[in-house]
């Protein structure tokens, strides 16, 4: 076993940071049940993963590092161990850096430029405003190493860093504990926390999780009728939204003809742009590109 195979196992003997937010169900990524599995080692289907994005993310974080100690003019350390918190072992760390001297410690992130732009999750930088996610990550590293505060960098589009301040909070703390302990009895216990079959990445772990067939014919309980009705019935209403969204673009089209720009009273509009696309790997195509902006002047972006 290597060291990362051997760091990937120890990791399933508690519930660290970057878990925090599936444990207590706020993760946009992975759910609770998701996690769970992946705690107990189920075999299931891997995630259809980018490689490339993940490397450059953990090239990147050795420079947004150096910015970071260059920027506040400090030394940062690596912790190359895996932390349990003294009270409640099942809770773990295992941080980006840590500054000399202060017990403060920072969280390295390489955010797209787009996803931070219309995530309106992210405040102004210095401020407390960060993602669930990583606010819960925070205070789990908070909370396991007992510092009072924490920052969190990120690297914006590849050439900005911003950078966020985060102060220990113990209501927060007391309730992200407490959530932690809970999915970990789950854990501890075999028995699977309910899936959120809301969340967005619900279907594709039901497919992951069961990949396979056996052969068997079951008989389905009187609940599953009632829940095949309602997919039909929102499968017709979805065809009903899409048709009606298509009419009025169609008519829309129609209004604007000719023109470039069509703008609303609201001061917003839609643009039209013809697009070329030349043959690269695929067929050259010719398109009009219809969109609205609800900037004033109705500018492509």
């Amino acid at each position: 076993m290597n060291a990362r195979e051997e760091w990937l196992e120890q990791r399933k003997t508690g519930i660290g940071g970057s878990d925090a937010a599936a444990a207590l169900g706020q993760s946009p990524h992975m759910t609770a049940l998701e996690l769970y599995h992946i705690k107990l080692g189920t075999p299931f289907a891997p995630r259809d993963t980018d490689d490339e994005r993940t490397d450059f993310g953990r090239l990147m974080e050795n420079v947004i590092a150096a910015q970071y100690a260059r920027c506040f003019d400090v030394k940062l350390r690596r912790r190359n161990a895996i932390i349990r918190h003294p009270k409640h072992p099942w809770m773990l760390a295992n941080v980006d850096r840590l500054i000399e001297g202060k017990k403060r410690g920072v969280e390295i992130k390489n955010v797209d430029s787009i996803a931070y732009r219309f995530n309106d999750e992210w405040g102004e930088p210095g401020s407390d405003q960060v993602p669930t996610a990583y606010l819960l990550q925070t205070a789990h590293y908070m909370a396991t190493l007992d510092y009072p505060e924490w920052d969190l960098a990120a690297c914006v589009g590849g050439n900005r860093l911003v950078v966020y301040h985060l102060v220990r909070d113990l209501e927060l703390e007391e309730m992200l504990v407490e959530g932690e302990h809970r999915f970990w009895q789950h854990v501890e216990k075999r028995e699977p926390p309910e899936l959120d079959f809301n969340h967005a990445t619900a279907i594709g772990f039901m497919k992951r999780l069961y990949h396979g067939t056996n052969g068997e014919t079951i008989r389905l309980p009187a609940e599953a009728e009632a829940m095949h009705y309602a997919k039909l019935d929102f499968d017709e209403q979805e065809k009903l939204m899409n048709a009606g969204s298509d009419a009025a673009r169609a008519r829309l089209l129609q209004m604007m003809g000719q023109a470039s720009v069509g703008l609303l009273p609201n001061g917003g509009g839609y643009t039209r742009k013809v697009i070329d696309r030349k043959a690269y790997e695929v067929a050259a195509m010719r398109y009009i590109d219809f969109r609205f902006s609800a900037k004033k002047g109705a500018t492509n972006e």
